[in-house]
């Protein structure tokens, strides 16, 4: 055993372990401090990494759901406009199909001529179809026009599943969709619908199976894709046969829901170009662990605001014109509402001033469309400088402009805002050198307290614009309550005047033609008059533009000219005068359907005179020039009526080789009235019988007249003076006295 130690042995001992222990100590404590700086640096860079990584994240979810944002409006956008283009066809189909005239027709035995006259000759330069046919109760086609000419194909065999969309339609009670589909045609896509063609108002005891069908169909052109593409801002829209890798599409279905073609776009990805501007920054941001947070932030904030700057450009491009930069129509249709809401709350009363350029259609067709679109740009900036406070423009498209103000209510401004806007609009543009004068007409309705829902307010504008426009042009018109009343009352003389036409219930007076210098008559003029069954007489001021207007010009002219063909057989020695309106020369059936009345009537078609006002020289010149040479091949001579009343030039004269002119009665009547007007009339006619051309003057209803228009070198005469226009029986009651002696006698010698 060994002997105990000393103390301080024992102390010496004692400090060794000591010292070990705070060694090791000392170790284990930088140990735990490099694995704590490993253990914070891990955590920073996990940390790091995973903020990363969550910023990353937050930003391809940003991207990602930008593109699919902007994916999704263009999809339904896309479909919206499908849907648009389906919804218009089948509402065309609607009107024209589920009505009791065509009903009526196209079970007469004239319904190929009608149909022809109502439908197929429109396809020629129809903007919503271009295609008509009509099949009978077996499906076989009555009449097929395509593009304003027969179809040399059998429908069934042109579209695709033609016979499924006819028993659609068949199918369809008048309270269903009218089946509008796309079908596949040599020609291309079409959109292509039908309706069984029946009376307005259902009734049980027909049979449907009998009905005719009318079926309508567009071919899908690129200018129609363009249209589509312009108006829901979708870029790059294309009509495939099938989808495309990378594009978007929207399938057209048809008949069978089976897909006939695709409307395909490219995704415009605004979320990952925005990303792609700032992807350099974020990778050199990532050397540097602060740099590379501080540029996730500052990615972060440049992605954010360049999609929201994308957003907002997506937003301009939807509701803004591109030409003008103005407020399109969806524009306008949200910053109506949103000002009728402020106006509601803020009682005040909104304006809406619809705006139609007068003579704009002449500047296009005088100087192009380059020149056009320079001139809506310059009115464009004259409406942003005539703008109040509170106020706002919008294009609606074409010529058509929009202004809204936000007014104190019942508050008239003298002068009135639409004042204000014509006279800013009336003074000359400087257009490429070119001085360039135009007008418009406004139509104005009022919302006080935004009380007019958005709709309503457009249609009471679009009303009052439409009767500024009839008024004469060049006016501002607020809308009135009474404007609705005298559409209810134009709407049920249209029906009267249709039911008259078809029950044949249109008659005919005459005017005798009066020889200058023998005083015999040597014709008569045929004037259309119409008394409705309750004996009141309606003026040909009226029912002709109202004929005009409704369509029915073609059936009434043909009705005057029939009646006074079989009445004038009675009167071999005298000439006939008959009005044509030149809706009736744009009708390309016109000269046959003249040539057949004639037959019908047995008339030597050289006693014929058809009398055409200025009005055809400047709408359709070579059309109404075909419709005139066609009359002149078959014997009819043509006059030129209302002559010197402002459009006809001396080279329409030679180019129209009119056989006749009749003086407008304003230079006649002007004879009392102005010292001058002997000269302007003598001047007149003298230019006409330089070109070797009779002269007619009409409205004469005194002596001192007849003798200035017989100086002035008229050889026919017409007016009050010699006869109010007279029945068929009074004329013949005179002739008879005229060929037993009296007049007959002086026109012998």
């Amino acid at each position: 055993m060994m002997p105990p130690a000393s103390p301080v042995i024992r102390g010496i001992h004692r400090a060794i372990p000591a010292g070990i222990s705070m060694h090791r100590n000392t170790v284990s404590e930088n140990r735990r401090t490099q694995l704590l700086v490993l253990l914070v640096a891990a955590v920073f860079i996990l940390v790091a990494a995973a903020l990363a990584g969550l910023v990353a994240g937050s930003i391809a979810t940003i991207t990602t759901t930008a593109d699919a944002i902007d994916d999704q409006r263009a999809l339904q956008a896309t479909s919206g406009a499908v849907h648009a283009l389906r919804k218009q066809m089948a509402a065309t189909l609607r009107d024209n199909a589920y009505w009791d005239d065509a009903y009526a027709q196209v079970n007469a035995e004239t319904r190929i001529d009608w149909i022809i006259e109502n439908w197929a000759s429109t396809t020629a330069d129809y903007p919503l179809y271009d295609t008509a046919i009509v099949v009978d109760s077996r499906n076989l086609p009555v009449v097929a026009y395509r593009k304003g000419a027969p179809m040399d194909v059998p429908p069934s065999e042109f579209f695709d599943d033609f016979e499924g969309l006819i028993d659609a339609a068949r199918r369809a009670r008048m309270s269903d969709a009218v089946p509008v589909h796309f079908a596949r045609s040599p020609a291309g896509t079409e959109l292509i619908g039908a309706a069984a063609i029946q009376p307005f108002e259902s009734d049980d005891a027909l049979d449907s199976r009998r009905f005719y069908v009318l079926v309508f169909a567009k071919l899908i052109t690129p200018a129609v894709v363009a249209e589509v593409s312009d108006s829901f801002a979708i870029a790059g829209l294309r009509l495939a046969s099938k989808p495309a890798a990378g594009r978007l599409a929207v399938a057209l279905t048809g008949v069978s829901s089976k897909d006939v073609a695709f409307f395909t776009w490219p995704s415009m990805a605004p979320g990952t170009k925005s990303y792609e501007k700032v992807d350099g920054d974020l990778r050199t941001a990532g050397a540097i662990l602060i740099l590379f947070l501080c540029g996730i932030g500052v990615a972060g904030g440049t992605t954010v605001h360049n999609l929201r700057k994308s957003e907002h450009s997506s937003r301009l491009r939807a509701l803004h014109d591109p030409l003008t930069g103005l407020l399109n129509r969806a524009g306008l249709l949200e910053n109506v509402a949103a000002a009728s809401d402020w106006a509601r709350l803020n009682e005040k009363q909104v304006k809406l001033h619809f705006i139609d350029l007068d003579g704009f259609k002449a500047v296009n067709d005088t100087w192009g469309h380059a020149v056009g679109d320079a001139l809506i740009v310059a009115v464009a900036h004259r409406l942003r400088d005539a703008l109040p406070k509170d106020a706002f423009a919008a294009r609606l498209g074409g010529d058509e402009f929009a202004v809204v103000t936000v007014d104190e209510l019942g508050a008239e401004l003298l002068p009135s805002f639409g004042g204000r806007l014509q006279e800013a609009l009336a003074s000359l543009f400087e257009i490429d050198g070119r001085s360039i004068e135009i007008g418009c007409s406004i139509g104005v309705a009022v919302s006080e307290r935004g009380a007019v829902e958005t709709g309503e307010l457009m249609r009471r504008a679009d009303i009052a614009l439409y009767r500024a426009k009839d008024l004469g042009r060049g006016m501002t018109i607020d809308f009135d309550d009474s404007f609705d009343d005298d559409a209810l009352q134009q709407s049920e003389l249209e029906s009267q005047l249709r039911a008259t036409l078809l029950n044949d219930g249109m008659s005919v007076m005459f005017q005798p033609l009066i020889d200058a210098q023998s005083g015999a008559v040597t014709g008569v003029e045929a004037l259309a008059r119409w008394r409705k069954e309750a004996g009141t007489a309606i003026s040909p001021d009226v029912f002709i533009p109202l004929a005009e207007r409704a369509g029915m010009i073609d059936l009434l002219g043909m009705q005057v000219l029939r009646t006074s063909l079989h009445a004038a057989t009675a009167w071999p020695r005298l000439s006939l005068g008959v009005n044509v309106s030149p809706l009736q020369l744009k009708n390309p059936r016109f000269v046959s359907q003249v040539q057949e009345a004639i037959k019908a009537a047995d008339f030597d078609p050289r006693r014929l005179t058809v009398e055409v006002t200025e009005g055809v020289l400047i709408s359709n010149p070579e059309q109404a020039r075909r419709a005139i040479d066609g009359l002149k091949k078959i014997g009819v001579k043509v006059a030129l009526d209302d002559f010197g009343s402002g459009y006809a030039s001396i080279g329409s004269l030679r180019r129209f080789g009119f056989d006749r002119i009749k003086v407008d009665r304003s230079l006649v009547t002007a004879l009392d009235l102005d010292h001058n007007a002997g000269a302007v009339l003598q001047a007149t006619v003298a230019l006409a019988n330089a070109l070797q051309i009779p002269v007619t003057a009409e409205g004469i209803e005194t002596e001192q007249q007849a003798t200035a228009v017989r100086l002035s070198g008229c050889d026919e005469l017409q007016g009050y003076l010699f006869s109010r226009p007279v029945s068929a029986d009074a004329v013949t009651a005179l002739y008879c006295e005229a060929e037993s002696g009296g007049l007959a006698s002086q026109s012998s010698r």
